[in-house]
């Protein structure tokens, strides 16, 4: 019974091994092929449309910059310390979209989670809106 289950396991391991590489080998095909289904002729020019937008990969640190980054990034790994979230900036057109939000009727947590926000920064627009009850 127990080299059954074993076989079975061993057998879903291989198919799940085998998935995995086909699954790789579409992948690779279909980004070798990107830049023509984007209309580009060559995958520089592709990569060149897509930095014009903004979104450049980070420039590399050399020399003791990046041995400090290396440890840096192996402290904030070990003992499950968490990486600290980026800071929303909170616009105008942002609050004003979260007061129509709130104002729409929409509970606390989804609209915090829909604008990217966290819900004590939602209470604190709420608060500054005027559409908090005070305290008796």
């Amino acid at each position: 019974m127990i080299s059954n289950t074993l076989k079975a396991i061993k057998e879903t391991k291989s198919k799940l091994a085998a998935l995995e590489k086909k699954a790789a080998a579409e992948q690779k095909a279909r980004i070798s092929n990107l830049h023509k289904e984007a209309g580009f002729e060559t995958r520089r020019e592709l990569i060149e449309a897509l930095e014009s937008l903004g979104g450049a990969a980070p420039k590399k640190a050399s020399g003791r910059k990046a041995a400090k980054s290396k440890k840096a990034a192996k402290k904030s790994v070990k003992k499950g310390a968490k990486k600290r979230a980026k800071r929303t900036v909170i616009t105008p057109e942002l609050k004003n979209g979260i007061i129509a939000a709130l104002k729409a009727g929409g509970t606390g947590a989804a609209i915090a989670s829909k604008f990217g926000v966290s819900v004590p920064t939602l209470h604190n627009i709420k608060k500054a809106a005027g559409l908090t009850k005070s305290r008796k």
